[in-house]
């Protein structure tokens, strides 16, 4: 596909820009300027004449040029002073000044005396005094007229008509210019639609994504009659759909892209299609994987591995952590060889899926370096997925260790939900209040999660099984180990425990052989309680001071409670010597502590009331009526917590990321955190 034409109309920022230019430039050799004042102006000019970001007003201009270093020395002040005064305010000034733009760049032939150019044709300040002068001359005298008016109105601060886009045809375009070239007589494709329809997907408006994408692909690209783009339009939609979860919509526009694409012969644009694709949930199978491949995208190997971990599909993390590598290996490959859609902030999704996969196996202080990772290399306040995605992980680890108040600290940052866009606010609001729901459910507080957080619960997927235990005909399915230990918890909350012994060495099989460490030392715990049940003390003991050096560094702390206050009692039932029962209540300590720690008073409740057993069997009538009073007082706070129905610190909260949303959407609603 040939480009089209270059088009450049002339704006009245650029004139500043070819003022500053002559300043500094003409006659440098008799300047006195110091080169760290010199090396400033070159930065500012550079960085203007790219037009990479929107152009400075004229008081932006003024006070970037007073900010310069060594701006008071030499001839840097009269520098300043010349561009301030610049004003040019008749139309013949500006004819003049364009007529002496030459000198900078207009070299000298050969036997022509004269002055020799400053600046090379073909250097960057050269090309664009060139294209300038280039341009005025093309103008008639009603667009110098049109052109000064538009520069007195930009210097006075006040909106022109030179930034706003004009249809080109032959009622409205003929008198402004004199020359006109192929690009000035029709209209080229532009980029402001498709960052109105970027932003209609930011703020979740769906007629204005739609429409500017569609009237971003209807412009006109280059010569030809057919646009060849058609496809990557629909490739835009269909992505559109998918972020909102239109799945259904997207379906049907993914079918006809894939069509277009092979008509047309755009391998790379097929491609994307068919990886996006498989990304679709799947309806009654498993969801099929990529292959490595010509035009494959390193991110959409990397989506398999959310396919992998999920449990449904019964898959071990072995192959989560292979297609980590492979995904590593084509990244490195199109970095390597400069592919135009792999950006630098891809390399950090790495390690975000990393460090899943590590909290996944058991490793969590793996995962939490790879957060940290991301963290640390990322910007703050930027629109970064991974960097979000790493904030919540860190966020929910910290409310499973018991710092709600950390957790929530960092997700209720401005920093983190400033600039998110529609999609990653949904998953910003659904973290804050799984941290809630998770405080709440811990601290016992049934009505408040039924009456206050269920009916202020965001859009989302959200399992009920992770909270709360529910009986099997509203069972969730959420995989296979996961419903079996969901299970067995439900029976020994009913003391039923002892006939789940089947089931939890069936889950034992499965979460070894598919890697799952986290599932394997829960359901080992459990299945020594089912043992404790059954008499078999020491056999359970065995059992869980085997995987006790898995658990006692404290990366899982509800876990090491549980082991502790298991064994425990195990010991307990075992033997009744004086060095056993202190050896139990040393663990119940351990056990004590960190359910206080996280807040679950239930269970510290009858760890408590254990501990004051032994105490009372050891003769340590202290300790028994420390730990007997501890328990009062807990009962006190956990019987507190069931009657409160409205907390007003987790309506704050909710109440923030209501207003965070609104002010997402709308821009309107000023906030006060």
């Amino acid at each position: 596909m040939d480009a089209h034409p270059a088009e450049h109309p002339l704006q009245p920022h650029q004139i500043a820009l070819l003022v500053i230019l002559l300043l500094t430039f003409k006659d440098l050799h008799s300047k006195n300027f110091d080169p760290i004042f010199l090396l400033y102006i070159q930065r500012m000019l550079l960085d203007e004449i790219s037009e990479l970001n929107q152009p400075k007003s004229a008081r932006e201009l003024r006070d970037v040029l007073s900010a310069a270093p060594k701006s008071k020395e030499g001839d840097a002040r009269a520098l300043i002073s010349a561009f301030k005064a610049s004003r040019m305010e008749t139309t013949d000034q500006l004819i003049n000044f364009f007529s002496g733009l030459q000198v900078l760049f207009q070299e000298k032939e050969d036997g022509v005396e004269g002055p020799n150019s400053t600046l090379g044709r073909r250097s960057i300040f050269g090309f664009y005094c060139r294209r300038c002068y280039i341009s005025f001359g093309k103008l008639s005298f009603s667009g110098v007229v049109r052109l000064h008016k538009d520069f007195q109105l930009w210097l006075d601060g006040k909106p022109s008509h030179a930034y706003k886009p004009i249809h080109k045809d032959e009622l409205n375009n003929t008198d402004s210019q004199i020359y006109q070239t192929q690009g000035d007589r029709q209209n080229w494709a532009q980029p402001e639609p498709y960052a109105l329809s970027v932003k209609g997907q930011t703020i979740g408006d769906e007629n204005l994504a739609k429409e500017h994408l569609r009237f971003f692909f209807e412009q006109r690209f280059h010569e030809g009659n057919d646009s060849g783009v058609r496809q990557l339009a629909l490739l835009n939609l269909v992505r559109h759909h998918y972020l909102h979860e239109e799945y259904s919509a997207g379906r049907k526009l993914l079918s006809e892209a894939i069509n277009v694409s092979r008509t047309s012969g755009d391998k790379i644009t097929l491609q994307q299609c068919i990886s996006l694709l498989r990304r679709f949930p799947s309806v009654g199978e498993r969801p099929p994987l990529n292959e490595i491949q010509p035009n494959l995208h390193p991110l959409d190997i990397l989506y398999d591995v959310t396919k992998l971990i999920d449990e449904t599909n019964e898959q071990p993390l072995s192959a989560s952590f292979i297609k980590i590598t492979e995904s590593m290996g084509v990244f490195d490959y199109w970095y390597d060889t400069k592919m135009d859609t792999t950006k630098e902030s891809d390399q950090w999704a790495q390690h975000v899926v990393q460090g899943v996969a590590w909290t996944a196996a058991g490793c969590e202080n793996l995962g939490d370096l790879s957060s940290d990772v991301v963290v640390a290399f990322t910007f703050a306040g930027s629109p970064d997925n991974n960097r979000l995605t790493a904030l919540l992980n860190t966020a929910y680890r910290r409310a499973r260790q018991g710092n709600y108040g950390n957790a929530l600290a960092i997700l209720s940052n401005p920093v983190v939900w400033k600039g998110l866009s529609l999609p990653d606010y949904k998953l910003w609001a659904q973290e804050v209040w799984q941290v809630l729901a998770l405080r709440a459910t811990r601290r016992g507080q049934d009505r408040l999660y039924r009456e206050f957080l269920l009916p202020r619960q965001p859009s989302g997927q959200r399992n009920a099984r992770h909270y709360v235990h529910i009986s099997p005909p509203h069972l969730v399915p959420i995989g296979e180990i996961s419903d079996t230990l969901h299970e067995v918890l439900r029976l020994r909350e009913c003391d039923a425990s002892g006939i789940t012994t089947e089931q939890l060495l069936k889950t034992l099989w499965h979460s070894e052989f598919l890697f799952r460490i986290q599932h394997y030392r829960v359901a080992i715990i459990l299945l020594a309680d089912a043992g404790l049940q059954l008499g078999l003390s020491k056999s359970s003991q065995r059992m869980i001071e085997d995987i006790l050096p898995q658990i006692i560094t404290g990366n899982d702390i509800e876990t090491r409670a549980f082991a502790a206050f298991t064994v425990a009692r195990c010991i307990i039932a075992a033997d009744q010597s004086d060095a056993d029962l202190q050896q139990a209540a040393w663990w119940l300590a351990m056990a004590e502590k960190d359910y206080m720690t996280l807040q679950i008073y239930r269970s510290a409740m009858d760890v408590q009331y254990l501990l004051a057993v032994v105490h009372n069997s050891m003769g340590a009538e202290q300790e028994r009526d420390a730990s007997a009073q501890r328990f009062q007082t807990t009962q006190q706070l956990a019987e507190k917590l069931e009657v409160t129905v409205v907390d007003e610190e987790a309506g704050a909260i909710l109440d923030l990321v209501s207003r965070v949303g609104m002010r997402e959407l709308e821009g309107t609603v000023p906030l006060e955190v």
